[in-house]
């Protein structure tokens, strides 16, 4: 029993740094577009006062909050204007996490987040207490159906799997870790500040002492060429940050994932909440042959796009082996595969050039040598012809396998019972065609994921829609969305992510 009690002082503190990092972009941009000229000024003080209002909020909160258990029960009382109760009941509670961040492991204290199945976790998060306590309130608030701690401990190893991220592999994985496109925004916004920073005098003095003999084409690709490479810098950084030490165990009903460098996070997934696994090919990944696995589960996942990475670097012959021994469930032989026809080569193609072609008139309209621009077609076209081979649709006993690409190429794996919804949908120009989309739904996190295989034939689309339909439970049904377009029709299963 946990008598009423507060978390830590330093739990003050682990929220506003919290709220920074959640908003660190938006910092990092305020940064650098208020950082010439009098409002230099005006924004340090604006940071200054916006930190120290949210620690002063944070010492509140912490104040504000208690929690304790009774009869295996977590009650939890916080809100600094508005008193908020939550009571969360053992046979409630899915998974117990504890994870230790930046502030957590300077004061030798751990985080607890509590989460119930279709709810927030951020409502039941206790932000900092010490190990012994975490271990003890985990222990009162496990299900009667779980093991104690006592006959974890006895129970063999041999039965617990264990797999962890070599030194070698992480840094493959972070030197080709798709994270370069939001780094590379970031620095591009820095990048457009620079003048607020240096002057122009010093700029022109730059490019006349250090490189004289440099054309404005010379600075356009050394400028580019030094955006790539910071971004890049920082993309390889934040993925040795965020899979330094990644182990997955598999446990006898659930896998443990533990990662981080500065910040010790540790994810508990129920095997019976796994709805999907994705192979990710990223686009530096593919040609050396490797990739990543990643899982929709329901109700939980990390808290970016609500889906879970259960291994950052595989190559490509070890994949099907891990999922065999981690999830097995989803190892399954094929018997059925169907790739795109090609009469829908030219749909793709099409679809890259109208993309293309907005973004090159701008630059050539806006910047010097902007001409150059032209040049994007060819990667464009090339990107719309391998979505084209990439597409297909296959299926084994009880298993839809949906493979495409945008930028990075996935191969989903769906379970027919793990189906939420199917959707063929088929517009005017697909119907000339006999082409249609197959767009499938599973539960994931809060919001759901969606997987698209674009301008397939229509009848095996209609054929796999029929076979998705099958079988299910009393809670599908099938639903006609427009009478004119037989085509377009979708099912949906209610009792999937039960």
């Amino acid at each position: 029993m946990f008598e009423l009690q507060r978390q830590h002082p330093a739990a003050a503190l682990a929220n506003a740094f919290d709220i920074i990092r959640a908003n660190f972009i938006t910092i990092l941009i305020l940064v650098f577009v208020g950082s010439g000229g009098r409002e230099a000024n005006f924004t340090l003080y604006w940071i200054i006062g916006a930190f120290l209002f949210l620690l002063i909020w944070g010492v509140i909160s912490w104040y504000r909050f208690e929690f304790s258990v009774e009869e295996g029960e977590l009650r939890i009382e916080q809100g600094v204007f508005v008193r908020k109760k939550l009571y969360l009941t053992s046979d409630r509670i899915q998974v117990i996490d504890i994870s230790a961040g930046v502030v957590q492991r300077l004061f030798g204290l751990v985080a607890v987040e509590v989460k119930t199945a279709g709810s927030s976790s951020k409502e039941a998060k206790i932000s900092a207490i010490t190990r012994v306590k975490a271990e003890k309130l985990k222990t009162l608030l496990r299900k009667k159906t779980e093991k104690t701690e006592e006959s974890q401990e006895a129970e063999p190893i041999a039965q617990r799997k264990v797999y962890a991220l070599d030194t070698r592999d992480l840094l493959i994985a972070a030197s080709t870790s798709g994270r370069f496109g939001v780094a590379l925004s970031v620095v591009g916004v820095a990048f457009s500040q620079v003048e607020q920073l240096i002057s122009e005098e010093q700029i022109i003095h730059f490019v006349e002492k250090v490189i004289p003999q440099s054309t404005n084409a010379t600075m356009i690709a050394m400028s580019i060429f030094a955006v790539i490479a910071i971004a890049w810098l920082f993309s390889f950084a934040g993925t040795i940050i965020k899979y330094y030490d990644f182990v997955v165990e598999v446990r006898e009903d659930e896998l443990l994932i533990s990662r981080g460098l500065f910040e010790r996070t540790q994810l508990t997934i129920p095997f019976n909440r796994i709805q999907a696994v994705q192979i990710k090919e990223e686009l530096l990944r593919q040609p050396l042959g490797y990739a990543s696995l990643v899982i929709e589960s329901a109700g939980y996942g990390e808290s970016e796009g609500n889906s879970t990475t259960l291994f950052p670097l595989l190559a490509k012959p070890q994949i099907y082996t891990f999922v065999d021994e981690v999830i097995p469930d989803y190892n399954t032989e094929i018997s059925e595969k169907n790739d795109v026809p090609s009469v829908a080569l030219r749909r793709y193609l099409f679809r890259m050039l109208w993309i293309s072609l907005p973004v090159i008139l701008v630059v050539w309209s806006t910047i010097p040598y902007g001409v150059y621009s032209w040049f994007l077609l060819i990667p464009a076209l090339l990107l719309g012809y391998q979505q084209y081979r990439d597409a297909e649709i296959a299926r084994g006993e009880d298993t839809l396998i949906l493979a495409f690409r945008l930028l990075s190429k996935t191969t989903a794996m769906v379970k027919k019972y793990r189906m939420q919804s199917c959707q063929v949908q088929q517009n005017p120009f697909q119907k000339r065609l006999s082409l249609a989309n197959l767009t499938v739904h599973v539960a994931s996190g809060n919001q759901g994921r969606a997987f698209t295989v674009r301008d397939i034939d229509i009848s095996k689309a209609m054929d796999y829609r029929a076979w998705l339909a099958n079988g299910k439970g009393g809670g599908s049904y099938i639903s006609h969305e427009d009478n004119s377009e037989p085509a377009n029709e979708t099912f949906d299963d209610q009792d999937a992510n039960q």
